[in-house]
Parts: C-alpha cells; structure tokens; sequence
C-alpha cells in the first residue's frame, strides 16, 4: 500500500544550474519553496528530469539536503537512486534515507538489460534499505519492458509502494491495475488524466515544472473524478506537454524554464539546447497559453533570454 501522502501531483524537478553549469543551490530552495507554494504535492528530485547521471555524488547528496530541508515535511521528497548497479543503486538509497528522504525512485536497471528475474532481485536488494521505493518503468530509457506479472510480483515486496509508469501503454496500466494494488503514477504528461482515469493516484509530471498550480488542479480534478474540468484542464495543456518532448528531456523543459525567467542556466553536456525550430515551437505554445506571468523571480536576477521569438 501507497502511504497517504503519496498522492496526487508531484514534479520531477530539474536541476537548476547557473552560466558555469554548476548546481545552482539557491535557484533549487527557491523552486521548492515555489512549488509547495503552487499546489505541488511532492517533488523528486535527482531523476531523469534532474540529470541525475551528469550528477556527483556530492552534488546528489547537496540536493537532497537542500529539498529535504526546504520542504520541511511540507511535502514529501522523493530522490532518484536507481542506476544499471544494484549495489551503487542501495549504496544511493542508504544514503538519501540517512538524509532524511521520504522515500525513492527506482528505474529499471538501464543498459545492461537485465531479465525479468534480474529486475524483481534488483528491486528486492533496494526495497531492503527500508525506505518507500517508487518503481520507475520507462521502457525507452532503460530498454529493459517490465511484463505486467513482473511489475505485480515486484509490487508484494516489502517498502514498494507505487509505480511510476512511463511506458506510454495504457494496456499495460490495466493489466497491472488487474494483477496488483500497487499504485500506479502516470508518467506520462499527455496521458495524465486518462491514466488516472484508469485507477491511477496521481501524476509524476515534467509539465508541472513550469505550471505546477494548473498542472496539480488537472491532477485534482481528476482524483476527484470531475472529469469535465480534468479534461478541460489537459486538452488546455496538451500542447505544452507535446512541445515539451519534442526532443530528448529535459532538453524542452530546460529551455522553457529559462526563456521564463525560472532558472538562470541550461543543460551539462551531452544534452545541449534544443534545435531553433523546437526552441520557436515552445516559445509559441507559452505565448499562446499566456505563461510569461508564471515565474517567481524577476527575469533581471536569472538573466533569462530575450523574450521575442
């Protein structure tokens, strides 16, 4: 069983880094304290979304310090552990617990591709540090496609308590929502409301970095089974979710946040800016939406781009 506080909109939150691509750690407290402002129910921190594989050690550990301490138990922090090592992946998720974390997410390992029987024995090496593990299933980062009775076999271990699930098969959702009760987040922006529609608990968005207030009201209205107002909510913002996966993320994500005013730096190679054509594409979905208003700091202190297309 999901913990309670497990529920309903949470962010995977990116890294912010300043001109010289290092963790910018003021920008970071400030996003959270935004965020708990805005509606956001949780935040992970360190994922896919967080560059976490262009992050040391230290810097993962600096991070999960500054959440942890920011949100102060207003929200919970969730931290990505999961690496292709299952020995690196419980080292991480020691560490993040001594930290004070709510809990973790855990990808399939990635890479080496290993079997089915090989991703339930990694899970059940990390589900043993004993804090809360969010399953992460994302088929087209990790190659490795966890079947339906894998994901319900993992899902009795003890501390796994919910599965991120971001293969993009609503199928697949039903099949686990058949096979087991663990609770499911939609890992996809532009099936949210559908996902959640099929049993989900919430949403673990990318979206929600740039609009986490109308994003969590979606996620709500959704929950709450007002289907015309979650609906209404995600067709508004179908666009933006579409705009922002024109191109490997975070890549999208990043560069919306600082033609916003969000965050003063971009990527750590090899992610690289988006191509002008995709970058033209995002700054016409935000006009249009009217989301100039969203960011919280004043664009003079990010020495955010220019704001014409």
């Amino acid at each position: 069983m999901s913990l309670p506080y497990f529920r309903g909109s949470f962010v995977a939150l990116i890294t912010p880094f300043d001109r010289k691509k290092r963790v910018d750690f003021k920008v970071l407290e400030s996003l959270v304290d935004w965020h708990i402002s805005q509606g956001t129910d949780g935040i992970v921190c360190c994922g896919t979304t967080g560059e976490s594989l262009t992050l040391s050690d230290k810097e993962k550990k600096q991070i999960t310090e500054i959440c942890v301490r920011t949100s102060a138990k207003r929200i919970p922090i969730i931290v990505g552990t999961g690496t292709s090592d299952t020995r690196q992946s419980v080292k991480l998720t020691e560490n993040v617990k001594k930290l004070g974390a709510d809990g973790c997410l855990v990808i399939t390992p990635y890479y080496n591709k290993p079997s089915q029987t090989g991703c339930i024995l990694h899970f059940k090496e990390v589900a043993k540090v004993g804090l809360p593990l969010i399953v992460y299933h994302n088929p087209g980062r990790a190659v490795v496609r966890l079947k339906a009775e894998t994901i319900a076999e993992i899902a009795q271990l003890p501390n796994v308590v919910a599965i991120k699930e971001s293969s993009h098969d609503l199928e697949l959702v039903r099949q686990i929502r058949k096979l087991s009760n663990i609770s499911i987040f939609s890992g996809e922006d532009d099936l949210s409301c559908q996902i959640i529609e099929e049993g989900a608990v919430g949403a673990i968005s990318v979206i929600g970095n740039v609009i986490p207030k109308a994003w969590s009201q979606m996620v709500h209205f959704a929950l709450e089974q007002n289907w015309k107002m979650a609906k209404l909510f995600a067709n508004r913002y179908l666009p933006l979710c579409k705009a922002l996966f024109l191109e490997t993320n975070p890549q999208c994500i990043k560069f919306a946040m600082q033609w916003l005013g969000l965050i003063r730096g971009d990527l750590r190679l090899p992610l690289t800016r988006p191509e002008i054509g995709v970058q033209k594409e995002i700054k016409r979905v935000l006009l249009a939406l009217s989301l100039l208003h969203m960011q919280p700091f004043s664009r003079s202190e990010t020495q955010s781009l220019p704001l014409a297309i």
